[in-house]
């Protein structure tokens, strides 16, 4: 799920800033043919009354990760919104003239749910066409808190400034059908995870989602039920996901993923946690950016394509048995490969390149690019905490923001 971003410019007509609500009217009678030519769709009204979240403290991997919270916005450092407040996208009955104003009295909670995003070890692309992915769930995720109201809306209490896009409302409402939760809901969704860096916020924000509209209308929901409704989900902003995102926010530890009607989902038990360090390109970018243009070139020369994806596919299967050994060097190897590949197959980008080269000149095990790819995040494998400590340092002497992860079954 990407975001919109907030700062202190001016906004375009019609566009969002931080603490500004989307709302459509519910339904009234009609007024008659002269009152109604007086309405103008599509016209904002500022309100006024904005109140700002009370401020939490930064949860993340450990003493890096406090470093990052200006990332999880999707902005560079000295550019965080001017305007505090949550921002929401509210619905009502189709056509109404939206109105723009801010957050008013909040609803008691009736549930509350979170999830973890993830991070790709191996595998990424591949997986599109069914070969294997080596998935890991990160110790940073979404919450999110529901409860019936007068009608449905989301807003992002955390961090300020982002507006979530208007899809979201609708990929919500899909699901709260699905499930057979009310359709008059207020959600509110606080994310650790920076927007369009490849981290599974979408998918986090599905799962988490699932499970409280499932709490709401008093139905269980399984791993696997959150796994299909987080796909659902998913589709609005992905077009055709492969699946592994939900699948391991859903289930949490790390995977081994293939596509499929189900997926075939295998546990992966480690001997010892991994420690990676997480870093940010500061490029935010959505998966079809990358996923549709490599699948226009595979269809136009799957002989070259093709044996590289299934190359992939083997280096995350071989991922898998590496890290169940605790063989952190065959691991950071398949990391150097897959990346070599991953730049031949056209999704990896100069930024990226560079940030690969700065890790492993650290003194990586091994480094990559990891989800979609074209900007987002690069991980380095490390030894232990203190090396993707140092990793982590080195990035920051880049000016360039991480964190440290650590990966456990």
């Amino acid at each position: 799920m990407r975001g919109r971003r907030g700062g202190g410019a001016r906004p375009e007509e019609g566009t969002s800033r931080p603490g500004d609500r989307f709302r459509r009217r519910p339904r009234r009678p009609r007024r008659g043919p002269r009152a109604r030519a007086r309405r103008r769709p599509g016209r904002f009204r500022a309100a006024d009354g904005a109140r700002p979240p009370a401020r939490r403290s930064g949860g993340g991997e450990d003493g890096a990760a406090r470093r990052h919270r200006g990332a999880a916005s999707s902005l560079p450092a000295g550019r965080r919104p001017r305007h505090p407040g949550s921002a929401l996208v509210a619905s009502g009955r189709a056509g109404a003239a939206a109105r723009l104003d801010c957050p008013v009295g909040a609803a008691s909670v009736r549930a509350r749910a979170s999830a973890p995003g993830k991070i790709l070890l191996l595998g990424e692309h591949a997986v599109v066409y069914g070969h294997p992915a080596l998935a890991a769930a990160l110790h940073r995720g979404v919450r999110i808190e529901i409860a019936e109201s007068p009608d449905a809306s989301i807003a992002v209490r955390s961090p300020q400034g982002i507006s979530p896009p208007p899809e979201l409302l609708e990929a919500a409402l899909e699901m709260a059908e699905r499930i057979g939760a009310p359709a008059r809901f207020r959600a509110e969704i606080e994310t650790e995870l920076p927007l369009g860096a490849g981290l599974g916020s979408s998918a986090a924000v599905g799962v988490a989602l699932a499970r409280a509209l499932s709490q709401l209308a008093g139905r269980a929901c399984t791993d696997e039920r959150a796994t299909d409704l987080a796909l659902g989900f998913e589709r609005h902003f992905h077009g055709a996901p492969s699946g592994v995102d939900p699948a391991i926010s859903a289930n949490g530890g790390v995977i081994l993923f293939r596509r499929g009607e189900p997926p075939r989902i295998e546990r992966v038990r480690l001997r010892a946690p991994v420690f990676l360090c997480v870093a940010l390109t500061g490029i935010a970018r959505g998966t079809r950016s990358t996923v549709l243009p490599l699948s226009e070139r595979r269809a136009a020369r799957p002989d070259v394509y093709d044996p590289m994806l299934a190359s992939l596919g083997e280096l995350a299967r071989g991922g898998a048995t590496a890290i169940e050994r605790g063989d952190l060097l065959d691991l950071g190897a398949r990391f150097d490969q897959a990346q070599e590949v991953l730049r031949l197959l056209g999704v990896s980008c100069p930024e990226l390149d560079d940030l690969v080269g700065l890790l492993r000149k650290a003194g990586a095990l091994g480094a990559k690019l990891t989800g979609a790819g074209g900007g987002g995040a690069a991980i380095g494998l490390a030894r232990d905490r203190g090396h993707a400590a140092a990793l982590s340092e080195a990035v920051a002497s880049a000016r360039l923001e991480s964190f440290v992860a650590e990966i456990a079954s």
